[in-house]
């Protein structure tokens, strides 16, 4: 069970980071369970949302960031924990956020059911506020 849970988590860390870069979240966004937990700490998306209504503030966020220009390159993780049904990354991310430039350390948990992310929660560096 770990080592699928692993590597369907890796995946969607791996298309999210894909939509850091690119602008293009769509991939990732495939991967969204049509009801999800969705949290997040700060800024117009924060809260905590359950249901559809996560969905649609995970598509949100990733769209606003799109809209945006915000460009991160999110490194390779420097530790993965594996729970019963999450997975967190941590890891370096470098970019534009918000018109300045970032870099910071991540952390980044999805919550995976048959290959869709039913679960995110996202904790960050220093925005320069």
């Amino acid at each position: 069970m770990s080592e699928h849970l692993a590597a369907a988590a890796r995946h969607a860390y791996e298309l999210f980071a894909q939509g850091w870069s690119s602008g293009d979240f769509e991939p990732y966004i495939a991967l969204l369970a049509d009801e999800m937990e969705f949290w997040f700490p700060t800024g117009a998306h924060r809260g905590k949302y359950s249901g559809a209504a996560g969905r649609r503030e995970m598509i949100a966020k990733c769209h606003d960031h799109t809209i945006a220009g915000d460009r991160l390159t999110l490194h390779p993780p420097q530790h993965v924990l594996v729970g019963e049904s999450s997975v967190m990354f941590e890891f370096e991310a470098e970019g534009i956020y918000a018109d300045k430039p970032y870099k910071g350390h991540n952390a980044i948990a999805f919550v995976m059911k048959d290959g869709k992310v039913v679960g995110f929660r996202e904790y960050f560096g220093d925005l320069g506020a």
